[in-house]
């Protein structure tokens, strides 16, 4: 009577291919996390431009500043662009619409 097991060899590739699954898919998923937030700020930077937009048009504010996601953004009109200035992993960038 023979027992049905896995063998030495049999466990050991087991072990090397989830090993090398887990050694890609890890990384992978690290740097589209980054990219999602970093788009998630440059939308924001735009909804808040849109909004700076707005203000100037109704209210003529030609500056402000605006908090999303317990993110800062600053917004001004320099006559021809609305530029927003935000804390991105603590380098300041500005986008300009």
């Amino acid at each position: 009577m023979t027992q049905g097991g896995l063998t030495l060899v049999e466990t050991l590739l087991a072990v090397v291919i989830l090993f090398f699954l887990t050694s890609t898919i890890i990384p992978l998923t690290y740097n589209m996390k980054q990219q999602i937030a970093d788009q998630k700020l440059k939308t924001h930077a735009a909804e808040v431009a849109f909004i700076g937009a707005l203000k100037y048009k109704r209210y003529g504010q030609s500056d402000g500043i605006q908090e999303i996601d317990q993110t800062v953004f600053h917004w001004t009109y320099d006559g021809q662009y609305v530029c927003v200035l935000f804390d991105k992993n603590g380098m300041e960038e500005e986008k300009c619409i």
